[in-house]
């Protein structure tokens, strides 16, 4: 027995700490990384990109405490598919956490590449081209356990109607549009800076925030065995 509306609470909660403050960390405090001259800037801007760094390992937290909040809504349903969401998102977190240390690394090579005088043509620049790719290819990465893990409790609300059908549906076609982006970004096929990657994971946010206020605000569907 659970209380299925304070679990409810809790997980919109979590959506919405792994949703909202990443993206006001990447619109106030992301363009120092996302310039070509990340080197140097960087290090200008170090309180702004710690702040970025312990915004994306929050993400990381939130994300997997979402699977550990769903679990025992889930398993009541189907016990594999509830661990397998767990799974999935803890494996999400783990890579958004590598992503904020990725980061800092950059952070601290920045630092050094200043104190050095900013050379040209030095070790600076290969080590952060590799650092830098590497955040790069987590960014996209984490996408993959992200869009697999919710793909399996979207089905499950569908089939279950603990949230409405409309709101699973949006949610399933929007990551479809976020597995694209991974793809495109993995590959090399759209910078990961380009408005087009922007545009395509608008959507999966969009759902998440409003399934976050709805589980708040509505909770689930009660069905039998739960306490209200």
């Amino acid at each position: 027995m659970i209380n299925i509306r304070m679990n409810a609470r809790i997980t919109g909660v979590l959506f919405l700490l792994g949703t909202v403050p990443i993206i006001v960390a990447m619109l106030l405090w992301g363009q120092s990384l996302s310039s070509p001259q990340y080197l140097s800037l960087m290090a200008a801007h170090g309180s702004e990109n710690l702040l970025l760094a312990f915004s994306v390992l929050f993400m990381g937290l939130a994300c997997t405490g979402i699977g550990l909040s769903l679990y025992p809504i889930l398993k009541r349903h189907n016990h594999g598919l509830a661990l397998a969401v767990v799974g999935f998102r803890i494996m999400e977190g783990t890579l958004q956490v590598l992503g904020a240390l990725a980061i800092v690394a950059l952070l601290a090579l920045s630092r050094e590449f200043v104190l050095a005088g900013s050379p040209s043509n030095s070790y600076f620049q290969a080590a952060g081209s590799v650092i830098n790719a590497a955040h790069d290819w987590l960014g996209s990465a984490y996408l993959f356990p992200w869009c697999i893990g919710a793909c399996i409790y979207y089905a499950v609300f569908f089939k279950t109607r603990l949230v409405p059908r409309w709101l699973s549906v949006w949610g399933l076609l929007g990551l479809a549009l976020m597995l694209v982006s991974a793809l495109a970004g993995m590959f090399g096929f759209l910078d990961s800076g380009s408005p087009v990657l922007f545009l395509l994971n608008m959507p999966i946010l969009f759902q998440e925030l409003v399934l976050a206020v709805w589980l708040i605000v509505k909770g689930y569907n009660q069905p039998a065995g739960f306490v209200a």
